[in-house]
Order: structure tokens, then C-alpha cells, then sequence
């Protein structure tokens, strides 16, 4: 039987003085470790995260839970509350303008302080350890990335952590102790699919989402990215040394469950299982992960191409999120009245067909059925082959 432990870490506090908070919930079984973090809803709209983690809580009563879990549903109470009439304005602080998934800290990359300490030089630290074994290499770079977070939060306190840090700070301090990162969110209007490491293909694969974007170990400020990123560069500087038995110790991935403002706890308990068989393959649950339902398809992020919308109008999809296309086949129509000149008026004079410019999958579609002109009205997976 786990052992359950509920705690509240706060995200940020207002200005009447506040505490927005999130719910923190571990599970422990036989042993500490493997610990597996999964956080659900740091954007607001994007809800079927939270549906999953349901899921999960059920799923654990029977489960023999192997390591720990930590599982975080409604991470961002601020994005959350972002709420205009029915919409909620939840990518983006509203405070600072930032992607509330951009902001996250590379803890091996360029300094982002004038101190040294502030992150973790992975040469110096491969070269220190380069007879050590693999277990004490994985304690002591964890320790590193803990200091240097530590660092840049007392660095910060002189002069106050603006709201991008603070929170970013909030998140990787609970998420850093894992070896296995799992960020929920969901696309525009999209299906399920899946962003993973390079390399990743027997993880991936355990997920059994129909749709992978492989990622290379770059650094944009997602919190897959750093988490994931600076084990890598770990890796590569051991290799740089001559060691090549360091394999990269943690993964991150972004897990993307269908269509933001949308909610379904049927939906949640697949989607939960789905992560089980993830678990598994990770060593958090005993068991092997599931076979993959039916093909998965992917791509090299860098080949996830976006087409922008060539005129405003009212969008009409062609084809449904997820559908194989090939280049000249109509993906959408956009729609405006204020195109029919002659009169009488007829219809087709205010509709736009947009083509697909290569082969691919029309993976992810525009929000709303009206866009402007420049707006991203759809993203393709291009270059695709089976994983």
C-alpha cells in the first residue's frame, strides 16, 4: 500500500496578500526512488491534465506503486483565474507577458545572474567524476542543479525575484528531485500526441499516443527542457572526456491530451493508463508497459512547421486534427462576407482555400473559427515516419 503525503506550495501571492497555492500530492511505495513528477494545468484553458491525475488517483488504489509519484493537478492557480467572461486568458501572465511555459531556468546553460554559482558547469563536473560510478554521478549532479537553484533564489533576494522567476523557482524546486518529468497540457485543436526527448523511441513508444515530436536538447524554456536538458549536456560532456557509458539519468516530456477547455473524466481514466504504461517502462509502477494501440507517427521537432494564415476569415476545417494530408490538399477554408464584391453576392466568393505546402499531418488547428491574416491557423508534422 503507498504512503500518501498532501502538501501546498505557493505560487505566487497577491497584492492583498493572498497565497495562491497548488496541491502536492506523493505517493510513496517499496522504495524512494525511481520518482516520477507530474504536473497538469500550468495553463489555464488547458484542462484534461487535471482529468488524467483523477485518473491516476484511482489507478494508484491497485497499482503496485514501485517508487514515488509526485502528482500536482492545478499547478497554476494564476493562470487559472485569468478569466475574461467565458474565456480563459491562461498561456500568458498577464502580469509579466510571459508564456507561463517559457520562463523555466537552464540550470547548465549561460549564467543568468553575474555569479558563477548560479549554474552548473557540466565540464568541470564530468571531469571531477570522471572514474565515478553511475549512481554516485546521478546523486551528486542532483545536488549540483538543487545548489544552483538555491544560488539564484538567494541571489534574487537583495533585490526581490520578479513574478517569471518566483514562479519558475516554485515549479523546479519540486520537479528537480525527479527522474521522470511529465508536463500535461493540451493543444488548440489537436488530438493526443506526445513531445520527447531524442532518442527516447522505447519511452515513447510506452505512451502509445499516436503522434511524436521528437526534441532535440535545446534549450526554449519549457519545463520538459529543463529537466531533461541538463542531464544531456551532462552526458555529452562525459563523452567529450572519452566516458561514453553516462546515458542521459532523467527525461522530460510534455504530454498533450487533446483540445484546451476541454474536460472529460471517462476520457482522464485512459489517459491515465496510458501514463501507467509509461510509468512502467520507467521502473515508478512494477509491470511492462502496454504494446502501442495501433502506428505512432513522428517527427523531428524542427520539422513541426506552422502555416500562418494567408487572409482573415472565419475558419472551416477540411480535415480533422490529426490527419494524414499530401501537399495541395485543402486543410481549411477561410470564410469573410466582406470578400463578395459583385452583387448579386454569391458565397464562394468569400471563401479562401489553404493548402498543405508539403506531405504531412495537419496536427494542430487554430482555437477559434476566426482568425486573422498572419495568425497560425494550423501546424503540420512534415518529414513524418514511423516510430
Amino acid at each position: 500500500m503507498a504512503k500518501w503525503e498532501r502538501r501546498d506550495v505557493v505560487v505566487r501571492t497577491t497584492a492583498t496578500g493572498h497565497e495562491l497555492t497548488a496541491p502536492v500530492f506523493t505517493a510513496q511505495g517499496r522504495q524512494e526512488r525511481p520518482i516520477a513528477y507530474v504536473q497538469a494545468n500550468v495553463h489555464g484553458g488547458e484542462l484534461q491534465g487535471n482529468a488524467a491525475i483523477l485518473g491516476l488517483f484511482d489507478l494508484l488504489e491497485s497499482a503496485p506503486l514501485r517508487g514515488t509519484i509526485v502528482l500536482v493537478p492545478r499547478v497554476n492557480p494564476i493562470s487559472a483565474n485569468q478569466q475574461v467572461g467565458d474565456y480563459v486568458a491562461g498561456v500568458y501572465d498577464l502580469l509579466t507577458g510571459v508564456n507561463f511555459n517559457r520562463g523555466y531556468l537552464y540550470l547548465t546553460g549561460p549564467s543568468r545572474s553575474a555569479s558563477a554559482a548560479c549554474y552548473v558547469d557540466v565540464d568541470s563536473f564530468a571531469a571531477a567524476h570522471l572514474s565515478a560510478p553511475i549512481g554516485e554521478i546521478r546523486s551528486g549532479f542532483r545536488e549540483a542543479l538543487k545548489a544552483a537553484l538555491a544560488a539564484i533564489e538567494e541571489e534574487a533576494a537583495a533585490w526581490g525575484a520578479d513574478s517569471r522567476l518566483d514562479f519558475a523557482l516554485s515549479i523546479q524546486k519540486m520537479a528537480v528531485d525527479a527522474d521522470l518529468v511529465l508536463d500535461l497540457h493540451t493543444g488548440d485543436r489537436a488530438p493526443r500526441y506526445l513531445y520527447a526527448p531524442e532518442g527516447a523511441v522505447a519511452a515513447a513508444r510506452a505512451f502509445g499516443l499516436p503522434f511524436v515530436l521528437e526534441v532535440p536538447a535545446r534549450f526554449g524554456g519549457a519545463l520538459d527542457e529543463a529537466s531533461f536538458v541538463p542531464w544531456q549536456d551532462l552526458s555529452d560532456a562525459f563523452r567529450r572526456l572519452g566516458r561514453d557509458d553516462v546515458p542521459r539519468l532523467v527525461d522530460g516530456f510534455t504530454v498533450e491530451l487533446g483540445s484546451m477547455n476541454e474536460f472529460s473524466l471517462e476520457a482522464g481514466r485512459e489517459d491515465a493508463r496510458r501514463i501507467a504504461s509509461a510509468l512502467r517502462y520507467y521502473g515508478v509502477l512494477d509491470g511492462e508497459p502496454d504494446a502501442p494501440l495501433g502506428p505512432i507517427t513522428a517527427c523531428s521537432a524542427a520539422d513541426y512547421r506552422s502555416l500562418h494564415a494567408p487572409v482573415g476569415g472565419l475558419v472551416d476545417l477540411a480535415v480533422r486534427p490529426g490527419t494524414r494530408v499530401k501537399a495541395g490538399d485543402v486543410v481549411a477554408r477561410l470564410a469573410d462576407p466582406s470578400r463578395c464584391r459583385s452583387l448579386p453576392p454569391r458565397a464562394g466568393d468569400a471563401v479562401f482555400e489553404v493548402r498543405a505546402p508539403e506531405d504531412g499531418v495537419a496536427l494542430l488547428f487554430h482555437a477559434f473559427s476566426s482568425v486573422p491574416k498572419g495568425a497560425r491557423l494550423f501546424s503540420m508534422m512534415t518529414k513524418t515516419r514511423p516510430l
